[in-house]
């Protein structure tokens, strides 16, 4: 007799792996852009680029790249750290680690991105 299991967790993996694919077509995306812009409309000077970094389209546009790096990174690191990090206190505190320098890192960028216009 076969018995069927619940699927409980199952589809965890799909979303995950959705939204790694929606970063990194954004990550890219924002990149091809970025590029663009300043080959097209490259900014001079300094009060330029204040100007320019002003913009809340610009701001918003640069907070979404840093949460979607950051999301990226998190999805990544933590599937390396359960394929191979097997002993459970360690794999435990470097997800700990990890998770408090990309929050670490996405406060400070977005300190950077929302204060420099100020």
């Amino acid at each position: 007799m076969i018995v069927s299991r619940p699927a409980g967790s199952a589809h965890r993996g799909l979303g995950e792996w959705i939204l790694q694919r929606l970063t990194a077509i954004y990550i890219a995306g924002y990149v091809v852009v970025l590029a663009l812009h300043w080959i097209i409309a490259p900014v001079a000077d300094y009060d330029g680029w204040r100007q320019w970094t002003g913009a809340v389209s610009v701001r918003v546009s640069a907070t979404l790249f840093f949460v979607s790096v950051v999301i990226h990174a998190w999805i990544g690191m933590r599937s390396v750290y359960m394929d191979y990090l097997h002993t459970l206190w360690l794999r435990l505190a470097v997800v700990i680690a990890t998770a408090v320098m990309l929050a670490g890192l996405l406060t400070w960028a977005l300190a950077v991105v929302w204060g420099a216009g100020a």
